[in-house]
């Protein structure tokens, strides 16, 4: 073990990591020093929660159009009986969201390598919060509409962004457990944010507001609050002075870093480079077919409990337990991909787990069946994200090409938040009451994963042998192990 500020890098070619006295597989091995276990601990506690909760914010203010089409729905104070809307038209406003994130995901990822991380995410989370407050003042479709693009256009970036950041603090190794921990916030906000509307439909009336009115309102402004705050919380870079580090530990984090990492200034050569690069479009079908499934689960939960008989109230309260199993499930896949240092078992592990639980959802004969088989959807599908998200981290080397890799496989995969929004469950009247085709498109788009999955484990595994026998990657000149 090293002591100071110096840290004992093992030779590359040995194919071990030690921490805490365990030994296991890993492609790059790294010896930690009691010093950087501190730094690590205390980088854990500063900054995972903190964004955890901005991801959670971030969610919410995304998905919480799902329960206002549904809340008050018996006295016709819902989202779509005010705005007059059928359910086809209350999805085209949720998929404009998506329309707009699409666009502007890769510019805001990109502007983010020019500029101080604390500050752009910031930026975003404002001007969303603004306009999720506006939705308090949706009196007509048009406005709906507009309100759900901008709110696309002003997020876009916020996902990758973080991902991004991780980058910036953790070492390849250790970014799937913190992409993980943070990644808990989407089912979390579908648990609270049934909790949530389920205390919020009780004030409807109150103020003259509807329920989903008052919803809104204390999204937007909590986001708001917490947007401002994230200035002057969140560090930027080790090479930035925080008030939260000393001198010593910043010094420790960047050459801890120094062997991974390679900042350059980004050209249009450098995004194309990615774009032609197949593997990214293995990553974004690996990652898009996921996507179709969150959105189904985040948006769609509430539509699917009621379909099975529910009131609106229970409909809330049933939606939380969904939310938890995939909480659940996303730390313990993304600490056991750590762990291992192992990527792709996992991520078809939870793709396979995800479609199994589609099946069950369609096709069993009871309503509890039915409800277990949703459980089981959640937990494969949110456990399948974080291991993708840091494989594509990991694999890539140097700011601008994660942040272009990241961007263009989250900007891209979105299109299945928009094949969700447009063409199932509500959006596929016809499909109801068990939505066994929704379901099935979903159950069949995570076997793509699954296939996808093994196909970049393959290629990886393939490129390792070329390093071990050759000392380089003749495609990349990187001269150590990828994570497979």
């Amino acid at each position: 073990m090293s002591s100071g500020k110096s840290l004992e890098l093992s030779d590359r070619k040995s194919e071990t990591f030690e921490v805490e006295d365990a030994v296991v597989d890993a492609p790059v091995a790294h010896h930690y020093s009691l010093e950087e276990k501190r730094l690590l601990r205390k980088l854990d506690w500063i900054l995972i929660p903190w964004v955890g909760f901005l991801y959670f914010l971030a969610v919410e203010d995304r998905v919480n159009v799902g329960f206002a089409l549904t809340m008050n729905h018996e006295v016709g104070h819902d989202l779509n009986s005010i705005l007059h809307m059928t359910g086809p038209q209350g999805n085209i406003g949720v998929g404009l969201f998506y329309a707009a994130y699409i666009i502007f995901e890769l510019p805001s990822n990109l502007i983010m390598t020019r500029v101080r991380p604390s500050l752009w995410l910031a930026r975003i989370m404002i001007t969303w919060g603004i306009v999720t407050s506006f939705f308090t003042l949706v009196k007509a479709k048009w406005s709906f509409y507009l309100l759900r693009f901008l709110l696309g256009a002003l997020e876009a970036g916020f996902w990758p962004g973080l991902a991004l950041y991780m980058t910036l603090w953790f070492r390849k190794t250790e970014q799937a457990s913190r992409i993980g921990w943070y990644f808990t916030a989407s089912p979390m906000s579908g648990a609270v944010g049934g909790l949530i509307s389920a205390g919020i439909q009780l004030m409807d009336g109150d103020g003259n507001l509807y329920g989903f009115q008052w919803l809104f309102l204390f999204s937007g402004v909590i986001t708001f609050i917490f947007g401002v705050a994230t200035i002057w919380y969140l560090p930027d870079t080790p090479d930035r002075p925080h008030r939260r580090f000393t001198a010593e530990e910043l010094e420790l984090a960047k050459s801890r870093l120094a062997d991974e990492k390679e900042t350059i200034h980004w050209s249009w050569s450098d995004l194309f480079a990615q774009v032609k690069d197949y593997k990214v479009w293995l990553f974004t079908i690996m990652y898009l077919t996921p996507v179709m499934a969150v959105a189904s689960l985040a948006f769609f939960v509430p539509k699917i409990v009621q379909q099975m008989g529910y009131s609106s109230l229970n409909v809330s309260l049933l939606s939380v337990p969904v939310f938890v199993f995939g909480t659940i499930a996303v730390v313990l896949i993304s600490r056991s991909s750590d762990y291992f240092k192992e990527r792709g078992w996992h991520v078809m592990g939870c793709a396979i787990t995800s479609f199994i639980g589609f099946v069950i959802l369609s096709f069993a004969p009871s309503v509890g069946a039915r409800y277990f088989g949703l459980l089981v959807a959640a937990a494969g599908t949110y456990g399948t994200v974080p291991p993708v998200i840091a494989w594509i981290t990991n694999n890539k080397d140097g700011d601008v090409a994660v942040a272009s890799a990241v961007a263009i496989v989250s900007s891209v995969a979105n299109f299945g938040a928009l094949v969700t929004t447009f063409a199932l469950y509500s959006a596929w009247p016809a499909d109801a009451p068990k939505y066994i085709g929704s379901n099935m498109i979903n159950g069949g788009a995570m076997l793509v994963t699954a296939i996808a999955a093994a196909w970049c484990k393959y290629t990886y595994t393939q490129k390792n042998r070329i390093i071990r026998e050759t000392g380089r990657d003749p495609e990349t000149g990187r001269k150590y192990a990828y994570l497979v």
